[in-house]
């Protein structure tokens, strides 16, 4: 159970950046797997949201989202595989709401996928911490 909730060097709220990355990594999950199960319907709406309509998108998309949300409820790699994987995420994030939502039209892509790469952001951030205060000479 310790290792579910290892969150990294953030020592003042170890369980609610545990609950944050927990989470999003199931959101992920849940949201990526349609990319497979519904695959058709996904490539019609990438080629609608002003990016090729490629099977391959689709399902790197997918891939990122599930294997990304795995490593986030996992704490896979420690503190550096969760902001590598928080990273790519919010990446993929960013695509959605750029592609998909502002160029694409779909107000869908606004609701979800802007709260998504928040919280990418917020655990990248609380496996780092805030870093260190500068320290003044005099």
């Amino acid at each position: 159970m310790r290792a579910v909730l290892r969150t990294g060097a953030h020592p003042r709220m170890p369980w609610l950046a545990a609950v944050l990355r927990i989470v999003v990594g199931m959101l992920f999950v849940v949201y990526g797997l349609p990319k497979f199960t519904e695959h058709d319907g996904w490539v019609s709406s990438f080629g609608g949201w002003s990016l090729p309509e490629s099977s391959l998108l689709v399902y790197a998309t997918g891939a990122a989202e599930v294997l990304g949300g795995i490593a986030l409820i996992a704490a896979a790699g420690g503190a550096a595989g969760t902001r590598i994987a928080a990273g790519v995420l919010a990446l993929v994030m960013a695509g959605a709401v750029l592609f998909g939502g502002i160029l694409g039209g779909n107000s869908g892509a606004l609701t979800l996928a802007p709260a998504l790469l928040l919280g990418c952001l917020a655990i990248a951030w609380s496996t780092t911490g805030p870093g260190q205060r500068r320290r003044s000479s005099s």
